[in-house]
């Protein structure tokens, strides 16, 4: 640059010549520099620009919940009887989320005309200033798979309830969960007792409807206090089990501890029901010993009523085929039902019929038919004896005629006939003898044709 006053070169940009001390004109410079500054400016205009642009879309992004960071799991109490203590920590959330979770669910039940998962505009009246209190309750929920009898080493899992449809619609955000699985530690340990010693539970009444009742005499002074309960006590059968529970006036036994410093070494004793008699009820307990002492009665029921009823002279017995059972169970369990089974035994019985009227014409024939005896109420002991039943029994009514054609006088057209109480078919047979009692009875059929 060169000094309009002295003439000599100078350096840019200064204000006073250092050789004559003359005003140095910059307005060229300045001009340039003028040119300069507005691009500048519109760069950092921009660039502001973008970073408000880039802060709104942060602000009105759609958040995501990690619920699960809420949410602890501990437990408290002593080992073997823990209890598990579930937190969820909405303080926290209100810190992180309150404002848009509170904005958001505020718009939402403006927009919505009708209820959306039970949440409405009065319920946005009712939790105002408490919108991440309702969150938790609407789409933090879940379960763990155990809550108490805890033990040190058990490892519990929550699992979470899927509320994300609740979350979106009526809150405006997204939740992610995750299962948490916790390991149980740090319960105190105490000294234990038996506290089924002593203890015992008796099986009476008939299969299946027997009974259990608890004989609690226990011979630990530390299960003087206790009580003990049975999960099941009527309605039982052989080989079900059922389970004895101790309690104490508190779920965790503090009491028992504080007072004799022990606990139970375990809460829960299962036993199996064995011994009692039962009903039979299928095919499964109609033992051989069991049907062999229904046969004989059977037999003699039939030869009694031969030996009463049938002429000796025209019809002779020659034999009863056992052909199979019907065994019949009640299908409800009401006192009044009925009979508690069935047990019914079918057979053909075959007879000799010989008879020789006035005139000497013979009729000689083997006939046959269908006859059964159905035992009530069948009860058998553990070897399969019959304890009762044998007694009370049914047989047919209806009648089958045999007739001979001959008749008995020549003054007459009545001709000689044979009657039996039975039937011409084995189908006949089962219409009368189970097909009637369908309605109130369910069968197992063991019959050969």
């Amino acid at each position: 640059m060169i000094c309009t006053h002295c003439g000599k070169e100078i350096q840019n940009g200064i204000t006073f010549c250092p050789y004559c001390g003359s005003a140095v004109n910059n307005a060229k410079e300045n001009t340039k520099m003028k040119k300069r500054n507005p691009a500048k400016v519109l760069v950092s205009i921009a660039a502001v620009a973008v970073v408000a642009a880039g802060g709104w879309a942060f602000a009105n992004r759609t958040p995501t919940i990690d619920v699960s960071k809420y949410m602890t799991l501990s437990a408290d109490g002593y080992n073997t009887v823990g209890k598990l203590n579930i937190s969820f920590d909405t303080e926290k959330l209100e810190k992180d989320y309150g404002k848009q979770i509170t904005t958001r669910f505020k718009k939402q039940m403006k927009n919505l005309k009708d209820d959306t998962f039970g949440l409405s505009s009065l319920t946005a009246s009712l939790y105002d200033g408490y919108e991440a209190d309702l969150f938790a309750e609407t789409c933090a929920t879940g379960s763990a798979d155990k809550t108490k009898n805890l033990s040190n080493g058990d490892v519990v899992t929550y699992t979470w309830d899927d509320n994300s449809d609740e979350a979106e619609e009526a809150f405006g955000v997204k939740v992610k969960y995750t299962d948490i699985t916790y390991t149980v530690s740090g319960l105190a340990s105490v000294n234990t007792f038996d506290a089924f010693d002593g203890v015992d539970v008796e099986f009476s009444g008939i299969s299946p409807d027997g009974r259990a009742t608890v004989n609690s005499l226990p011979t630990a002074a530390e299960a003087q206090g206790l009580y003990y309960t049975l999960d099941e006590n009527s309605g039982l059968s052989n080989g079900d089990t059922v389970t004895l529970t101790v309690h104490s006036n508190r779920d965790d036994f503090s009491d028992c501890i504080d007072k004799y410093g022990a606990m139970p070494q375990a809460t829960e004793k299962t036993f199996t029901v064995e011994g009692l008699n039962e009903y039979v009820t299928s095919a499964d307990n109609l033992s051989d010993t069991t049907l062999a002492s229904l046969q004989s009665q059977a037999e003699d029921v039939l030869k009694a009523h031969i030996a009463q009823e049938w002429n000796s002279e025209t019809e002779t017995l020659t034999g009863m085929d056992y052909l199979g059972n019907y065994i019949l169970t009640r299908k409800s369990d009401s006192t009044w039902a009925g009979n508690k089974n069935g047990v019914i035994l079918a057979y053909k019985v075959n007879v000799h019929n010989h008879y020789q009227n006035y005139d000497d014409q013979v009729y000689d024939a083997n006939n046959s038919y269908y006859w059964y005896i159905c035992f009530r109420n069948v009860c058998v002991d553990g070897e399969g004896n019959v304890i009762s039943g044998l007694n009370d029994y049914g047989s047919p009514n209806a009648k089958l005629t045999v007739d001979s054609g001959l008749r008995i006088k020549d003054s007459s057209d009545k001709t000689k006939d044979w009657y039996y109480y039975g039937y011409g078919t084995l189908d006949e047979l089962y219409s009368s003898a189970v097909t009637t009692n369908v309605e109130n009875y369910n069968h197992q059929d063991n019959v050969n044709a």
